[in-house]
């Protein structure tokens, strides 16, 4: 697996089309993108490239109006947070405070929890492999990265307290969450195999989980993204690009998933990698992750002619 996402939209067929053609030529075999299309995946075929479809977790009026209920709930000072947050700028966030996470999402995600919610997210999955290879499950997490308070999580926590073994409030709440990341992945894994055996399930592990970061080794998946170098500066030293490399693949369990190492790269002036520094990572990368990478953004690459020469000439290595 040598993938590309593409995180902004390929709005008309001649984008996708430079997109398939873009990948093929970096020399990797995977498109990750929200715009897939029959026609696309017609022509990425025709370059041996696969085309991966996004599936998001996050709620729509349509679903917010029918199934309120089935939303994640956050504490009530964490939604008073996340209403300030929504109204300032991406560089203000992220750019200009030295947070490559902020302190919670802006964003009303399902409760994965509630049958409603299971039932909308197999439907999305249904949706993305009528047309594509296969899903890329991004944006699975809590909204304020470590718990749910609805109705429903909140009865699930006093379940498990009631049970051996004797474990404090946070260590629940720790082991309930996980479980239901754990079960969530497992269920869309399932789904989607059951539909297609041979598509691809793969993930981006955001947002991240407070309790156990590396989490991801946990999730059913064939291909497991984790994030080894973060789009926002400072940019990690290397020395903790390869710690994370070595970490996630130290904990890989195949008969779970693979691990996949993940590198973003942002394209605002000022957030830019130097290609040596880029080539670094790759080089980290396909160590640790026996050949195997994700890089993000394809408009980056794109904007940025010596970091798409950097990809390409570190594939050819």
């Amino acid at each position: 697996m040598k993938a590309v996402w593409a995180i902004d939209r390929l709005r008309t067929d001649t984008e996708r089309e430079q997109a398939v053609d873009f990948v093929a030529d970096l020399g990797c075999n995977m498109l990750v993108t929200n715009s897939a299309t029959t026609e696309m995946v017609a022509r990425a075929h025709k370059r041996n490239i696969q085309i991966i479809a996004t599936v998001f977790p996050y709620s729509d009026d349509d679903f917010e109006n029918a199934h309120p209920h089935s939303l994640q709930k956050m504490r009530e000072f964490e939604h008073k947070v996340s209403d300030i947050i929504s109204e300032q700028s991406w560089l203000r966030l992220h750019g200009e405070s030295y947070r490559w996470q902020s302190f919670v999402l802006p964003r009303t995600l399902l409760c994965f929890e509630h049958p409603e919610s299971q039932a909308e997210l197999k439907k999305r999955v249904e949706r993305a492999l009528d047309i594509a290879d296969g899903i890329a499950l991004d944006g699975f997490g809590f909204a304020n990265y470590y718990a749910c308070f609805c109705d429903r999580c909140e009865t699930l926590r006093k379940e498990a307290s009631a049970q051996p073994p004797d474990l404090s409030d946070i260590e629940i709440m720790g082991r309930v969450s996980m479980q239901t990341l754990t079960d969530v992945h497992r269920l869309l894994y399932d789904h989607a195999k059951s539909i297609d055996p041979n598509a691809i399930v793969t993930n981006h592990v955001w947002p991240h989980f407070l309790p156990d970061e590396y989490i991801g080794a946990k999730y059913k998946l064939d291909y497991c993204t984790q994030t080894i170098s973060w789009f926002y500066p400072p940019e990690w030293r290397l020395e903790r690009v390869e710690m994370e490399a070595a970490e996630m693949k130290r904990l890989e369990n195949p008969e779970i998933n693979r691990f996949v190492p993940f590198i973003g790269i942002h394209d605002l002036p000022g957030f830019v990698r130097t290609p040596e520094r880029l080539a670094r990572e790759i080089e980290i990368a396909l160590k640790y992750g026996d050949g195997n990478l994700v890089i993000s953004r394809l408009n980056t690459l794109q904007k940025y002619p010596e970091l798409a020469r950097a990809v390409r000439d570190s594939l050819k290595k």
